[in-house]
């Protein structure tokens, strides 16, 4: 028991996306360590050459004799030539950590991206559309800007599933993907909420608008006939039912959700291959 509650909760997961970080966070911290002691190394020459000047400009303060005069100038013009030199050396490894920092930069921008990205579909997968959707919230209370959530499902998947196979499965999710996601635009969002259930953020869209979008994308896939090329078969009757549900003024993430999901099995209740707002829903029982 205590090996399996380690395992779940404290061991680091077997996902190559932490090696990339943790690497990430390791070589950065030896770059910070290694600019930092640069920087400090050229702190100290730079008080060492101060000195150096200050000490010449007592010298060119004196009556000098030549000789001394002439010792006093090759002094300043190597101190000034070693001082240039470590400028340089000092501005190359910048440069060169500069690089490094880039390039972890757009490694860690790739290990986000791959996080948040639903490897089937390409779309946006449920963690990303978590954190899209808090953000939409949060911008919303700034610009007041409407927001309208769908939540959409394909009808009796499984029984499709199970007639046909996983792969031609597969083919049906991508196939829905792409249409989404040809129904978004801007700042507006398609995911992959969980197995066949997709959802789209629409901002500045009101529920009006929101349902006019559903059903465009309802429409479009209805009677659509999708060629399987592995056996030239066409498959026909694949729908979606879509659940429609705008913003409330101070609601929740989760109580957008849940609207959005009534209006949802409404829409699968009453038949499917239909989209169902959530101001229609006054009560409604689940069905697969």
């Amino acid at each position: 028991m205590l090996d399996l509650i380690y395992t779940e909760c404290v061991a680091r997961p077997e996902d190559p996306r932490f090696d990339v970080v943790e690497d990430s966070a390791e070589t950065m911290e030896q770059v910070v360590q290694e600019t930092a002691s640069q920087l400090a190394a050229g702190q100290r020459y730079l008080q060492d050459y101060g000195r150096v000047l200050a000490g010449v400009g007592t010298q060119l303060g004196d009556r000098q004799a030549v000789a001394s005069l002439l010792e006093t100038v090759r002094t300043l013009v190597a101190e000034t030539t070693r001082a240039s030199e470590l400028n340089r050396s000092l501005q190359a490894r910048l440069q060169s950590s500069a690089s490094q920092v880039q390039r972890l930069r757009q490694s860690l921008v790739e290990v986000r991206q791959d996080a948040t990205t639903d490897a089937l579909t390409g779309l946006v997968n449920r963690r990303g559309f978590d954190a899209r959707l808090k953000r939409v919230i949060a911008r919303r209370k700034l610009d007041d800007a409407p927001v309208c959530l769908l939540l959409a499902d394909v009808d009796r998947f499984k029984t499709f599933n199970d007639t046909y196979g996983h792969k031609t499965g597969d083919l049906v999710l991508r196939f829905v993907a792409r249409l989404l996601a040809d129904n978004v635009k801007g700042k507006d969002t398609a995911a992959r909420y969980g197995g066949e259930e997709f959802a789209i953020i629409l901002t500045g869209a009101d529920e009006h608008a929101g349902s006019r979008v559903a059903e465009q994308i309802r429409a479009s896939l209805d009677g659509k006939r999708l060629l399987d090329r592995g056996n030239s078969r066409s498959l026909t009757g694949i729908t979606i039912s879509i659940g429609v549900a705008a913003l409330g003024v101070t609601e929740h993430p989760a109580d957008l959700i849940e609207r959005a999901d009534m209006a949802l099995y409404r829409a699968k209740n009453s038949g499917r291959n239909k989209v169902c707002r959530s101001s229609d829903v006054t009560g409604s029982t689940t069905s697969s």
